[in-house]
């Protein structure tokens, strides 16, 4: 089943559940991959996955905002949906995991150029870790 074809079926269940948040969080989503279409024609799921990853993005820099503000109501909605959206995107690598592909690249790659490593581990790890994560962890082994 496609990600489209699961939101679709996530949005009617949310309907029937009356789940306000998830069934708001869905159609955003829908609605998100529906603009992305418009502009660059149909998308796979790899394609779905970084628009929603994206997004992701955008709601963690969101809550930052937010806690600043002091607003901590928006900060749980935010997280809520947060939830929801990762429902849709690969399983995330624990930092064990991160670090052990970092350090395989980096005797595979070298050490000569960080962008060229960062780039290296990002098309290994494909969706499975952030890019600001993978960056930290690339400063980190290069340090050590």
């Amino acid at each position: 089943m496609t990600i489209k074809e699961q939101l679709m079926n996530d949005m009617k269940e949310a309907m029937r559940a009356h789940d306000a948040l998830r069934l708001q969080t869905v159609r955003f989503l829908k609605a998100e991959i529906q603009n992305f279409e418009i502009d660059n024609g149909e998308v796979n799921d790899e394609a779905a996955q970084k628009v929603i990853a994206s997004q992701v993005k955008k709601s963690k820099d969101a809550i930052i905002d937010f806690k600043n503000a002091g607003r901590d109501d928006l900060v749980k909605e935010e997280e809520a949906k947060i939830k929801v959206m990762e429902a849709y995107l690969p399983k995330q690598l624990d930092d064990a995991q991160l670090t052990e592909i970092v350090k395989a690249t980096l005797t595979e790659v070298g050490a000569a150029n960080q962008g060229q490593l960062i780039g290296a581990v990002m098309k290994k790890v494909a969706g499975q870790a952030d890019g600001g994560r993978v960056s930290a962890m690339v400063q980190k082994c290069l340090n050590n």
